[in-house]
């Protein structure tokens, strides 16, 4: 039995498929052009004290202005930004960064927490979860879009520390959470920028020095390396 689904998929019995000539190529659209896509997930990846939360705190501040993007100076389109920080202080680094970058902190939002509840019915506040609370990150923002810009670039600062209980050497378990992020970025039309560290292990393909599953690496539109210029030391390098 074949009957026509939606957006020109067929089903055949349980199989949704589609001829690829009745799919419309569109092209990508860009939060930062060339470097950092809407409707994606991307990853920031460096050993610790590099600067890689600075980073995306100046990406967020120019997100809020509409500003100049770096290097090849093309204009931002305005929009809100939602911040994930496990390590940072809102009150004494990550506000006082984004000052520092120019920000509009109109449009850039700290998610603290998740209310929860216990068996006795008494709320309780726990920390944001992948495997539990896209649709509440999904809700966030489709609250902001109402309200002010369009959120268009999520940080997730690390992603190590939301992953709930899920093993993040364990392949099916990190595409498991990773996949409906990936979907709901492609709904809500943002840019999902997840932060991470390397291992210790030299010698072997930068890919595979993710912290975690290859599948991080894998499941990403793309990985951008932050290192120290070894001919500068006060300069870093941001590198595909």
């Amino acid at each position: 039995m074949s009957s026509n689904g939606n957006n020109g998929a067929d089903v055949l019995v349980d199989v949704i498929y589609q001829r690829l000539s009745t799919i419309e190529a569109r092209p990508i659209d860009w939060l930062w052009p060339g470097r950092i896509a809407k409707g994606k997930f991307s990853i920031l990846v460096g050993n610790a004290g590099l600067g890689k939360s600075q980073i995306c705190a100046s990406l967020a501040a120019i997100t809020s202005l509409g500003g100049f993007w770096p290097v090849d100076r093309t204009e931002a389109y305005q929009g809100s930004a939602v911040i994930l920080s496990a390590e940072d202080d809102p009150e004494d680094t990550i506000r006082p960064r984004l000052e520092a970058a120019g920000a509009n902190l109109d449009n850039v939002y700290i998610l603290h927490s998740i209310l929860g509840e216990n068996e006795r019915g008494e709320e309780f506040k726990r920390s944001f979860n992948l495997a539990a609370d896209t649709t509440r990150l999904a809700s966030l923002i489709q609250h902001i879009n109402i309200e002010g810009p369009p959120v268009s670039l999520v940080v997730i600062d690390p992603i190590s520390a939301y992953l709930g209980n899920a093993d993040s050497h364990n392949n099916a378990e990190v595409r498991a959470l990773l996949s409906p992020l990936q979907t709901m970025a492609a709904q809500l039309h943002v840019a999902i920028l997840g932060v991470s560290h390397l291992t210790k292990a030299q010698g072997m393909d930068a890919l595979l020095r993710l912290q975690g599953s290859v599948a991080f690496g894998a499941a990403a539109r793309v990985v951008w390396g932050i290192t120290k210029d070894k001919d500068n030391d006060q300069r870093r390098l941001m590198i595909p």
